[in-house]
């Protein structure tokens, strides 16, 4: 049995080599020369406010079972990344936000990991949050409030104080993450 993969679209097995004027191995169907590409994911993260606070969810499923974090997970297919990061909220809450009116807050990478990730945020004109298997509990928190030892990514606590700060004095930034050895950087860049 072959661990090569077939090509999707006519179910020839594929070759890996370097496609013409490319610079990487991709998996190629001789067939019908389509090119299997294995591409970055990109996962949105929603920050909803009311007045000073920040929704936080308890995650009701891996990674991170059981720790605290912002609604996230992966845009879809013919989303932009404003409708995948309000539907996150929604699916994890049921806290409806019109993407027409988040802002984009961070925009930041993990290459190791193949990640791309976007952080926006927006204020909730009414909340009423449902628990669901994804969000095992809910809180509203001020800065002092957030449950800061039991976030689930602690290498994003800087930026997410850089929102608290930014949100206190209603002036906002768009910043650019990066994660270098194992450190975490946020820059403003607007």
């Amino acid at each position: 049995m072959s661990d090569r993969p077939f090509c999707r679209r006519c179910g020839t097995p594929l070759t890996e080599r370097v496609p013409k004027g490319d610079h990487k191995p991709r998996w190629c169907c001789e067939a019908c020369n389509f090119i299997e590409y294995d591409n970055p994911k990109i996962i949105v993260a929603c920050i909803a406010t009311v007045g000073d606070r920040v929704l936080w969810i308890k995650r009701g499923t891996p990674p991170k079972q059981g720790c605290w974090a912002q609604p996230s997970g992966f845009m879809e297919n013919g989303e932009t990344p404003e409708q995948a990061a309000a539907r996150e909220l929604f699916e994890e809450t049921g806290v409806v936000m019109d993407p027409a009116k988040l802002n984009l807050f961070l925009v930041g990478s993990l290459p190791a990991i193949s990640e791309v990730y976007l952080v926006y945020y927006g204020e909730l004109n009414e909340f009423q949050a449902t628990v669901s298997d994804e969000a095992l509990e809910i809180r509203l928190c001020n800065e002092s409030e957030a449950p800061w030892e039991e976030y689930a990514y602690p290498e994003v606590i800087e930026a997410t104080r850089q929102f608290y700060r930014d949100h206190a004095k209603r002036s906002y930034g768009v910043y650019r993450g990066r994660y270098v050895d194992g450190v975490n950087t946020i820059e403003r860049v607007n």
